[in-house]
């Protein structure tokens, strides 16, 4: 009697977002829907990515009693953009990822969870076919790269999908992909000659098929085959729609429902996601998913694998064609083809009755009439300088993308492709044509159509993208060439939904600045001379350098340099800072080197923002209120280590050098005018924020006493008090101090760490808990694992951690 095979399972997670950066500066933004974090990756990451690396599963009471790292069990991809933003902003919640993935390769006979995507998000079906070789190879090198693997799979935007894709596909190694049963079309076994319908989403999912790259004429066009898993289609969307990841048990229910105990064939159930479901969309979805792989799943005979490792043990025996596979294809998406990605199909995500996506088309229009240039002059001119194929040459290009940071990366790169190394001038013609190759391709970026609007964030950002892209091209052009013109032309043609906009007006509004990135950027450096803060600036950006002209009360003249080596890119600006009476700082920033910019000191100094553009209508006039927040976050945090320190000195003794008393704050009435309780509570908080900074750099229990008598003092006197950015330091000195106890038990240290804690309750300071659950976690199971050993003296911090103790 055959034995039957157990209940295998794969949830594939498609962790994505968008590029997001500036593309003149590199850096994301800060975005204010995300808030309270800074932008949408810091907001995801925090809710998603960092947690689905260290879930926690609690007891009956809420409590801790593992943390367990979800990468180890699912099926997943994280887009190249996304995932290069994750190995700098969280350095650990990368490592855990790269780890869970080896994990899986030692559980799953060598086959990894993570699998590839296509790089940047861009529905293949409607690129080039050397497009498609790119997109294909960026997104195999930079898995490669993270992951220290060749990907056997890879992940297509909107799961679209054509012949010329699958041949592209075969041809660069990849094994498999995760298609919607929505795109089959029929199929049937090895062998035979007629095939089954299935155009009616009635393909058992539960088992692989193969896809050979035949041709219309049924020819084979290269050696090979892509093999082909389709999610369950119920089961996925419940996931997203129907609140599964609310409750394991009824997820593991549910996934039981989908599996035919009465078969003797394995079978697998697929079910394919949203990464972002695991957290972001369902908050606290990476706790059920956790509970399910490792409390339901074992319980009941369910066995989570991934693709790879199914497909090596149960290989297919049936082929499929897909709908549309010689035409335009198909996605998982759209119900016409890959028509949501350039004309108005009628998939959308709602609006007002009268709205449409007419717009679709002249977009797509604009951003291939821009690429066919770029194209064109990218041929033509990367031949003059490169010994290899231009296109060879940007498929390569991936080695400097996926570290920008590490220059041995870009030089190797630059020695293996051009015919002259040593020519600077070869060098920065190079690395510019290939910007604008990789700009052009992230204006395809696909969520660009997906919404229903022109005016959205992320169309306006794939315009952002073929700005940049027209603005490096500018050297190659003829003298008075229109190409801009000729853009704005085509995108006039769309019509916007929410302000009836034309698509020009819709780029000009949007996507083009009225003070461009870099003329911000030195702009922040001016001012930053003018306040004199320019000692403990950290240059962050090596490309802009500032030097003091002169100054005289409430002036200074800066000149500010741009040099972008790279890119063959500079300009030189002269700028007036300029205070006024209420302390309000205006920049003006002209072209040129101070003769040149026919700037000079103003006799006075509170004009306007406006005056002082009338005065110069050839510069920019920046207000500093306007620069971009990260920069006035920069100027705020070299203002606080440069002068809080006398400003808190400032206030103490206040009450005593002015005779008057910090009882007067206990009146109910309110008597003591708004200032000077302003005054004397800003003179208790100082007292208690000098202390516990004391008590940071050394661990002394009079410090400890003076912060509770003082609290105490406070909350008697109904006085609010703010630590903000001590929780920041408290957290980093208990990272320290675990470390530290882990390496060599010490019982002062030990106590050190209590009382810290203690302190930071006395406060309500906030302190990323989260983070610190997860650090300390090795020691919390060494203290579970002998729970009066030496660890027994942080029960506390364990139970302020919401860890289950013994």
């Amino acid at each position: 009697m055959t034995e039957k095979n157990p209940l295998y399972f794969t949830i594939h997670g498609h962790f994505y977002q968008p590029p997001r950066e500036n593309p003149w500066t590199g850096v994301i933004e800060n975005q204010p829907s995300a808030r309270p974090f800074h932008d949408w990756n810091e907001r995801i990451a925090s809710e998603c990515y960092s947690p689905n690396s260290a879930s926690r599963i609690l007891n009956s009471k809420g409590k801790i009693v593992n943390i367990v790292n979800n990468y180890d069990f699912m099926s997943f991809n994280i887009g190249p953009t996304l995932m290069g933003w994750i190995r700098t902003n969280t350095p650990d919640t990368y490592k855990r990822i790269q780890d869970a993935d080896k994990r899986s390769q030692e559980r799953m006979n060598g086959h990894g969870n993570a699998i590839a995507q296509v790089y940047n998000h861009i529905i293949m079906p409607l690129a080039s076919t050397q497009d498609k070789r790119t997109q294909i190879r960026w997104g195999i090198e930079d898995f490669k790269f993270h992951f220290g693997r060749m990907p056997e799979a890879m992940w297509l935007a909107e799961t679209a999908i054509n012949f010329e894709t699958v041949v592209e596909l075969i041809k660069a190694g990849i094994k498999y992909t995760i298609l919607s049963p929505t795109q089959a079309d029929k199929f049937r076994k090895f062998g035979d000659k007629k095939w089954t319908d299935c155009s009616n989403t009635n393909i058992d999912t539960t088992r692989p098929y193969r896809i050979y790259p035949r041709d219309k004429e049924g020819n084979l066009v290269c050696d090979g085959y892509l093999d082909v898993f389709f999610y369950n289609p119920w089961l996925s969307s419940a996931v997203g729609f129907e609140h599964l990841l609310r409750d394991a048990g009824t997820f593991g229910h549910r996934i039981e429902s989908a599996w035919d105990a009465n078969r003797n064939d394995p079978q697998l159930v697929s079910i394919g996601t949203d990464g972002e479901s695991y957290g972001h969309h369902e908050p606290f979805g990476d706790m059920c998913a956790a509970w399910l792989y490792n409390k339901f799943a074992p319980q009941n005979n369910m066995v989570p694998v991934n693709y790879g490792w199914f497909l090596e043990k149960f290989p297919p025996k049936h082929e499929v064609e897909l709908k549309n596979f010689y035409g335009e294809g198909c996605a998982w998406s759209c119900a016409h083809g890959v028509g949501r990605w350039y004309r108005d199909c009628g998939c959308s995500t709602g609006g007002g009755a009268d709205w449409n996506q007419k717009w679709r088309g002249p977009l797509r229009d604009a951003f291939n009439h821009l690429k066919e240039v770029a194209d064109n002059i990218f041929v033509r001119e990367f031949e003059k300088i490169s010994k290899i194929d231009p296109w060879e040459a940007r498929n390569n290009y991936i080695q400097v993308i996926v570290a920008p940071e590490d220059e041995s990366r870009k030089e190797q790169y630059l020695k293996d492709t051009l015919k002259d190394y040593e020519k600077q001038e070869d060098r920065a013609k190079a690395i510019r044509l290939l910007e604008i190759q990789k700009f052009c391709l992230f204006s395809f970026t696909s969520c660009g159509w997906f919404f229903n609007d022109i005016e959205g964030l992320e169309p306006v950002q794939n315009m952002r993208y073929a700005l940049r892209a027209m603005q490096l091209l500018k050297p190659f052009l003829p003298m008075g060439d229109n190409l801009k013109s000729e853009i704005l032309y085509i995108l006039a043609r769309a019509t916007s939904n929410e302000h009836k906009w034309n698509g020009a007006e819709v780029f000009t509004k949007y996507a083009e600045e009225n003070v461009p990135s870099v003329i911000k950027q030195m702009a922040e450096r001016a001012a930053i001379y003018h306040l004199e803060l320019e000692e403990d600036y950290l240059n962050k950006d090596s490309r802009i350098t500032a030097t003091k002209i002169a100054s005289r009360r409430r002036q200074t003249l800066v000149r500010t340099s741009y040099e972008d080596n790279d890119l063959g890119e500079s300009c030189v600006t002269t700028n007036l800072v300029v205070t006024d009476q209420l302390s309000r700082v205006n920049i003006v920033v002209a072209m040129g080197e101070e003769k040149e910019s026919g700037l000079t000191f103003v006799e006075n100094t509170n004009m306007t923002t406006e005056q002082l553009h009338e005065l110069y209508p050839t510069a920019y006039v920046v207000r500093m209120s306007n620069l971009a927040s990260d920069s006035l976050k920069r100027i705020n945090q070299l203002s606080t280590q440069m002068h809080l320190e006398n400003i808190t000195k400032s206030f103490s003794g206040f009450a005593l050098n002015h005779g008057i008393s910090i009882d007067s704050l206990a009146d109910p009435d309110h008597t003591l005018p708004d200032t000077m309780r302003k005054i004397l509570t800003v003179e208790i908080n100082a007292r208690i924020h000098h202390a516990a900074l004391q008590l940071l750099n050394e661990h002394n229990k009079a410090n400890i006493e003076e912060i509770h008598e003082l609290i105490t003092e406070a909350t008697a006197l109904n006085t609010h008090f703010s630590f903000g950015g001590l929780g920041h330091m408290f957290f980093h000195k208990l990272t320290l101090l675990i470390d530290e106890v882990a390496k060599k038990f010490n019982e002062e240290t030990l106590n050190y760490i209590t009382d810290l804690i203690t302190v930071a309750d006395w406060l309500k300071i906030f302190i990323n808990k989260t983070s610190l659950e997860n650090h300390v976690f090795g020691i919390y199971k060494q203290y579970k694992a002998e729970p009066d050993g030496k660890f027994a003296a942080l029960k506390p911090m364990f139970q302020w951690l919401n860890f289950e103790v013994v």
